[in-house]
Order: C-alpha cells, then sequence, then structure tokens
C-alpha cells in the first residue's frame, strides 16, 4: 500500500541527495528512509534508485516519479501556506462595534493586544449607541459590540465586562480637587457637563440628584465622552463620568475623585445567540478582558476601584 510518509521520504532523498541527509531533513533515521525508500518501490512496482556504492543514482523512473512528486509536493505547501495564513488572519474581516466611550478606551488596548496574536487580521469598527449596535449584532452586520446597556436581548448574548461608579473630573486647579470625595451637594452651582435629557445614563443622574435633595442643571450637554473629557481638560467645568473613560484624559490639567453616590456605569460585549464564536471573536474578548484587567489596576492605583 502506497503511503504519504513513502513519498515524503523519496521527495527528501531526491531533493537532499542521499538518505543520510534526508534523515535530517524529515529528523528520523537513515535506516527507516532506507526502509520507506523500498516500501515504496515495491508498492509502486518501480526501481527508483541505482544502489552504487557510497550513492544514489535515480532511474528514469525515478526521475519520471520525482516530477510528479514534485508538483505534489509543491500544492501541498501552498496549502500549509494558506492555513498559515488563515490562522493568522482568518477568513475575512472581524467586525467590532463599540459605543463611543468604549471605543476610545478600552477597545484601542484590546486592538492592540490582538494585533500581536493576529497581526495580518483584518479590523473593521462601527460606532453607535447600544441600541443600534445590538441590533447590528442581532442583524450579523457585526460579529461583536461593546455596549454600555442592553434593554432588549433577544437576537444576542452577552457577557458583562465591568460594572464601575461614576467618578467626578476637574481642572486640578479646581476647589473640588481638595475634597477626598465628591458628593451630589458640591455639584450644585458648579459649570457642570453632562449628557442631554432622556439619555439612560442622565435620567439615572438626575435620579441621584433627586435622592439628594438636590438640584444640578448642567451648563453643557454631550452625548459624547470625549467632548465631555476634553470640555474639562480645557476648564470649562467639572463632569460625572466613566472611571475606566476617564483615564484617558488625566494628567496635570485634570484631577478625578469618587463620586459618593451609585451611579453604574457598564461596559458589555454582546455577539449573535445560538451562534459559535470563531476563534477571532474568541481571542478580542478575551483582549477586551485582559485590557480592563490592567485598567482597573490603573484605578486601583488611584483608589477609584475596590
Amino acid at each position: 500500500m502506497l503511503k504519504l510518509s513513502q513519498f515524503e521520504a523519496f521527495h527528501a532523498v531526491m531533493t537532499s541527495g542521499s538518505m543520510t541527509e534526508a534523515a535530517k531533513v524529515l529528523n528520523t533515521s537513515q535506516p527507516n528512509i532506507s526502509r520507506s525508500i523500498a516500501k515504496l518501490e515495491q508498492a509502486s512496482e518501480l526501481i527508483l534508485f541505482e544502489r552504487l556504492p557510497g550513492k544514489l543514482v535515480p532511474t528514469s523512473d525515478g526521475l519520471a516519479l520525482f516530477e510528479e512528486v514534485k508538483r505534489s509536493f509543491s500544492g501541498l505547501q501552498k496549502l500549509k501556506a494558506a492555513t498559515s495564513r488563515i490562522r493568522r488572519s482568518g477568513s475575512g474581516a472581524l467586525r467590532i462595534g463599540a459605543v463611543q466611550s468604549h471605543s476610545t478606551s478600552m477597545v484601542p488596548k484590546a486592538i492592540s493586544k490582538f494585533s500581536n496574536h493576529f497581526p495580518d487580521a483584518s479590523l473593521s469598527i462601527h460606532t453607535g449607541h447600544s441600541s443600534f449596535l445590538v441590533q447590528m449584532v442581532r442583524e450579523h452586520s457585526c460579529d461583536l459590540a461593546i455596549v454600555s446597556h442592553l434593554d432588549e436581548s433577544d437576537g444576542v448574548d452577552s457577557e458583562v465586562l465591568y460594572d464601575a461608579s461614576a467618578v467626578c473630573i476637574m481642572p486640578s486647579n479646581h476647589p473640588l480637587a481638595r475634597k477626598p470625595v465628591v458628593t451630589p451637594l458640591d455639584v450644585v452651582g458648579e459649570r457642570f457637563v453632562s449628557l442631554p435629557k432622556g439619555e439612560k445614563l442622565r435620567v439615572a443622574l438626575d435620579s441621584v440628584f433627586r435622592a439628594a435633595s438636590v438640584q444640578a442643571e448642567p451648563n453643557i450637554e454631550t452625548s459624547y465622552s470625549s467632548i465631555t473629557c476634553s470640555l474639562v481638560q480645557q476648564g470649562v467645568g467639572i463632569a460625572l463620568v466613566n472611571p475606566f473613560v476617564a483615564l484617558g484624559y488625566l494628567n496635570e490639567s485634570v484631577a478625578v475623585r469618587p463620586f459618593s453616590e451609585p451611579l453604574k456605569h457598564q461596559a458589555i460585549v454582546v455577539y449573535p445567540s445560538g451562534k459559535v464564536l470563531n476563534r477571532f471573536s474568541q481571542a478580542f474578548i478575551e483582549s477586551l478582558k485582559f485590557a480592563v484587567s490592567q485598567q482597573q489596576r490603573e484605578l486601583k492605583l488611584l483608589n477609584l476601584w475596590q
């Protein structure tokens, strides 16, 4: 019976010039190579080599077979190259969705780690509100998405990456920077940047203020945390933000303090339900978790994470 291992031995002998060198190429012994060649000749009923003192000389049948083997091994090498390429970069782009706050914080860190393992992988990144991104995942327009809240889970599975309480950021020379913790009462009368009315986190914030019996209306409203943090950097006012987002804006001009009341910020990764995640999606989720763990350590050093 003809076996692939016999052709591998034959190919190695023809390309290296001897059974001894072929054994080195295939990381085996010279007697194993000799037996493989003998079995190949027996099974094929061909004499492939003339055995002269100290050397092997291919016969005309041996040379003819080698031409066929070369073509087959060339195809095999192409298959090996293809599997290696697919292993590195997959069979298409990994389509990632992320709300704006996460797209500028954890997602770049996760992409950095992911790309170290899959340098040839193709990524496409989409941004939008949580409900829009969940719909994209549900419709298989995105492989996965990182959202801030999940109102309707039909058609998607999810994992919470973190639950975090809001922090207060302010210009470093602001009077509140001298306080260890900022309370709702401290916000009253301050220039204040916040989300627009009606957004989920703004509703929660207004509820916190009502529970504390204070009125604090923002001077500036924006849906984008990057704008909020940039405005604080420019000394425009103070803001209550996601601590993971705040990390990217902390410098000599910005201070951060814990906020006394619970105001939850979440990062949730969603993906299609009932579908086995491919290894790139799995690897990216692990990269997200790694990025979160790094940021948690940074927050602990600032006493902003328990």
